[in-house]
């Protein structure tokens, strides 16, 4: 994969096919391979773009790195646009890759054509879930006090708020993981830590498609609708992935949904 240089970190990143870029950005605990049956598919009709975010695969971290936030991430992908595209793109993120997409179309809408949000875990958006938080990081803290390992008890699904991502990935996805013990700290609880700017989401014109599964966890269910009901020009669809994300158990149906942004 080629990289290019962006803000003090290298990011590698890949791409097929032509025409309206389609820019693939996976959750915690992965990297672009996790995307690679939606790129193929979407390359027969566009150019998709995939990469590893930093920390994470062919992508390097900075020193120390122990913390990152949704906007540093975006930012990395602005980055990557400036270089690699030549018109604004379809932005498809899954997990925290949907939180930054999200972020992009807030912040930086000129080089957002429209987006495909997979399960954003936006539970800060839901009352509810805010004694279900509390929970698991009482869960890090016993871990943490008494020696257990963070990496595991996180990877495992046992922070079902905190960690909605690794619930229902595939084990050799997050494999790689276990190894970027430092990635994983950085991104732990990054999504509850985003101010979610709702005045801006009643303001958005380009389309948004928000993606759940018939096997999505109720909070991040919740919150997909929640969002949805905020986010203009925003619909709401499902797909039959069960047990895995929209992007692993049906990588062909969720392509067809990026590329209608495309037209």
């Amino acid at each position: 994969m080629p990289t290019l240089e962006a803000r003090g970190v290298e990011i590698a990143w890949s791409d097929r096919g032509t025409g309206t870029p389609v820019l693939l950005i996976h959750e915690t605990a992965s990297n672009h391979s996790v995307w690679e049956t939606v790129a193929v598919a979407v390359s027969e009709q566009a150019r998709a773009i995939s990469y590893d975010r930093r920390g994470w695969g062919g992508s390097t971290a900075p020193e120390g790195y122990r913390r990152t936030t949704i906007e540093e991430q975006s930012e990395d992908a602005v980055a990557l646009l400036e270089s690699a595209a030549d018109a604004a793109a379809v932005v498809v993120g899954a997990g925290v890759g949907g939180m930054v997409a999200l972020d992009l179309l807030l912040r930086r809408p000129d080089f957002v054509r429209g987006t495909v949000l997979v399960e954003p875990p936006i539970l800060q958006m839901l009352p509810i879930a805010t004694e279900a938080l509390s929970e698991d990081r009482r869960r890090l803290e016993i871990a943490a006090g008494t020696g257990d390992s963070v990496l595991d008890l996180y990877l495992s699904g046992g922070l079902p708020s905190l960690g909605t991502e690794f619930l229902r990935l595939p084990e050799e996805a997050i494999a790689p993981a276990r190894s970027r013990p430092a990635s994983v700290v950085a991104e732990m609880g990054i999504g509850t830590a985003w101010r979610v700017p709702l005045p801006a989401l009643a303001a958005v014109e380009r389309p948004s498609i928000i993606v759940t599964s018939t096997s999505t966890p109720p909070l991040v269910r919740s919150a997909s609708s929640a969002l949805c009901e905020k986010l203009a020009n925003a619909v709401l669809r499902e797909l039959d992935s069960a047990p895995t994300p929209p992007h692993v158990g049906a990588p062909r149906k969720l392509a067809e949904l990026a590329l209608e942004l495309t037209r």
